[in-house]
């Protein structure tokens, strides 16, 4: 009985040989369009297109941060030769308010430079994405650095800085690896060092920009800020998340204080007063 099942199965596998190669290609093709129907309905819920590649910089319409939930305000931004006429500088200083939204904003146009260099759509209505080789997140330290550590990131950033491949470097609130004068002082000389590499695109978050100025040494240095205007009746901020060009934003950090005093109580709504009436 054995032979017999075994002889029926190897006529069997040898009609059907012909039809394995036709198989294949039949799954990997289904594969293919299960991949392909997955981005389409990904980049549809998320009204994401296809961006348009360049040699520089980046720049997006429209953009929408990918992980927040509900109403997003689109953004509008962008730097080096991707970016419109007057935009175009390669390296950036974003200020603003707190909670205003510009660690967001950094984290979306690493969205979408990583999307475009991966061949996907990106969230954003129209975007140009210069090509680069690396992409840097530099993301703010926790607090004041021992000497040994200080001088380790001191290194790592001169290293980002200074090589000469094409690349995009996002960093926020890099003043924090140790007081805020001398954090000044390093980040002006990072910015000089970036500055010479003509494939470098950088955006900075600051809360420092004044000072970086003063140390850098020239007022070609561009400035974007996004500015809270007040807070709503729901204690939200009232802020336009696209930054304004040649714009040193405050911080506001009153608005966060007074927004503190309207949802506590007892003893922390008394001491979140005394701050406010120190504004």
């Amino acid at each position: 009985i054995n032979d017999s099942r075994n002889d029926h199965l190897l006529r069997l596998a040898t009609k059907l040989a012909d039809l394995k190669p036709l198989c294949e290609t039949a799954i990997q093709r289904l594969i293919e369009h299960d991949m392909w129907y997955s981005i389409a309905s990904w980049a549809r819920h998320n009204n994401a297109t296809l961006p348009e590649l360049v040699q520089h910089g980046i720049w997006f319409d429209q953009g929408r941060h990918l992980f927040i939930e509900g109403d997003v305000q689109p953004v509008n931004y962008g730097l080096g030769h991707a970016a419109p006429k007057g935009d175009r500088q390669s390296i950036a200083l974003l200020t603003g308010a707190n909670s205003g939204g510009k660690t967001t904003l950094l984290e979306l146009v690493a969205h979408i430079a990583i999307l475009a260099h991966m061949g996907l759509p990106v969230p954003a209505e129209h975007a140009l994405i210069g090509r680069v080789e690396a992409l840097h997140v530099l993301a703010k330290s926790s607090g004041t650095q021992s000497a040994g550590a200080l001088e380790t990131t001191l290194v790592d950033l001169a290293q980002v800085v200074s090589n000469t491949q094409p690349k995009l470097i996002l960093a926020d609130e890099l003043e924090a690896i140790t007081e805020p004068g001398a954090g000044a002082r390093i980040i002006a000389g990072m910015l000089r060092a970036a500055q010479q590499q003509s494939d470098t695109s950088m955006v900075l978050v600051t809360h420092l920009a004044p000072a970086i100025l003063e140390a850098y040494g020239s007022d070609d240095l561009r400035i974007d800020g996004i500015e809270a205007k007040g807070l709503d009746e729901h204690l939200e901020l009232i802020v336009d998340r696209t930054p304004q060009r040649n714009c040193l934003a405050r911080s506001t950090p009153e608005l966060i204080v007074r927004r503190l005093v309207e949802r506590s109580s007892g003893d922390a709504k008394a001491v979140f007063g005394d701050i406010l009436s120190l504004f």
